[in-house]
Parts: C-alpha cells; sequence; structure tokens
C-alpha cells in the first residue's frame, strides 16, 4: 500500500491525526480503496480542524469510527442491492 501524504497548515495535530488514523485502517485492513478513503479521512480531519479542534488523538479516533461507519453502510448497501430509502 502507497502512504499517501496529508497536511493542513492551520493545526500540526491534524497531519498527526491523518496518520494515526491512516495507520490503524491500514494495519486493521479496513482500507479497500486508498484513494476514497485518503480523501474521506482528510475530509474528515480538515473539518474537526475549521471546527477548532486540536486534539490529535481525538480527531484520529473520530476519522476512524466515521471511516468505519461508511465502509459498514456501503456494505449495508451492497448486500441490499441498494434498497436503502426504498422501503
Amino acid at each position: 500500500m502507497t502512504h499517501i501524504i496529508f497536511s493542513d497548515y492551520r493545526n500540526p495535530a491534524a497531519e498527526q491525526a491523518y496518520d494515526i488514523a491512516w495507520d490503524f485502517l491500514t494495519r486493521t485492513g479496513a482500507i479497500r480503496n486508498e484513494f476514497e478513503a485518503c480523501v474521506f479521512i482528510a475530509q474528515r480531519v480538515a473539518t474537526m480542524v475549521e471546527e477548532g479542534q486540536t486534539n490529535r488523538i481525538w480527531m484520529a479516533n473520530r476519522a476512524i469510527s466515521q471511516y468505519q461507519h461508511y465502509i459498514s453502510e456501503c456494505d449495508d448497501l451492497v448486500r441490499c442491492g441498494g434498497c436503502r430509502g426504498a422501503q
């Protein structure tokens, strides 16, 4: 897997949070598409920085949780053939 670099000039903790989340998700095998995961995590961390968050561990854990939830929802949609909302 290629390591994708993320940086946010507004908050040095953002880069660390991204790296922590990326490393965890990589080690657990949760990343299926590197580009999609990179964009997802970077967007979540950047949003948290915009909200004023500065705790790298909190940001990393939140990004991990959101990514896992996103993947779970995608799996659910695939299993039911995209039937959500059509019930």
